[in-house]
């Protein structure tokens, strides 16, 4: 199957994914009140002791695998995922004067990349997937950045949604997305206004 191929479908489900993010944002929230279309998901935001909605990768990670398993059956794709899969090669994230830089290094240990999509004769590696929730600090995406630089893939892709976003934070994703690889796909969404941002972030 052709890359060009393989992005269309992943991007589809992404874009199910986050749809059915801020459905479940708005609604099934742990204490309120659940709408009756409860079938979209089963999943549920908690909440912390004050009452706050804890938003997190994690449910940008189970929605992706929900989305993904409704598509491959629907269009009878017949792909296969793990999670946190071992990288082929070793890392060492090392911190030099209050920076962490990252770097593929024999010496170094496995890293886990978030998902891995394979593909159904023998299970190769065809995409790498790599889930981020709101905007934590630039050693984060630095990190990731590098496994998918490195690791052997078709395709790779950097998902991620904040909770809202203003000019400072797309100044702030541009910066943080500047050691990415031209070959990874990158895809933000606002959980607020319920549209991708990705554009206004890379634009020059």
């Amino acid at each position: 199957m052709e890359n060009e191929v393989i992005k269309k479908h992943v991007g589809a489900i992404v874009t199910a994914t986050f749809n059915s993010l801020k459905f479940i944002y708005e609604h099934h929230q742990e204490n309120g009140p659940k709408d009756p279309r409860f079938g979209v998901s089963r999943l549920v935001f908690p909440k912390y002791s004050d009452d706050t909605t804890r938003l997190s990768e994690q449910e940008l990670r189970f929605l992706f695998v929900e989305k993904f398993n409704q598509y491959c059956h629907l269009h009878g794709l017949s792909w296969y995922y793990s999670v946190e899969t071992p990288t082929k090669y070793k890392y060492i994230f090392s911190d030099h004067n209050n920076k962490i830089e990252p770097r593929m290094d024999e010496d170094g240990q496995s890293a886990m990349v978030d998902l891995a999509i394979h593909k159904d004769d023998d299970l190769k590696r065809i995409a790498l997937i790599e889930f981020k929730a709101l905007n934590p600090n630039a050693s984060c995406f630095d990190k990731d950045f590098v496994k998918l630089e490195n690791e052997p893939a078709d395709l790779t892709f950097f998902i991620m949604y904040v909770k809202s976003h203003d000019n400072g934070t797309i100044d702030s994703l541009k910066l943080k997305i500047g050691k990415k690889s031209e070959n990874t796909e990158f895809i933000c969404y606002d959980l607020t206004k319920g549209e991708e941002i990705q554009k206004e972030i890379l634009r020059k």
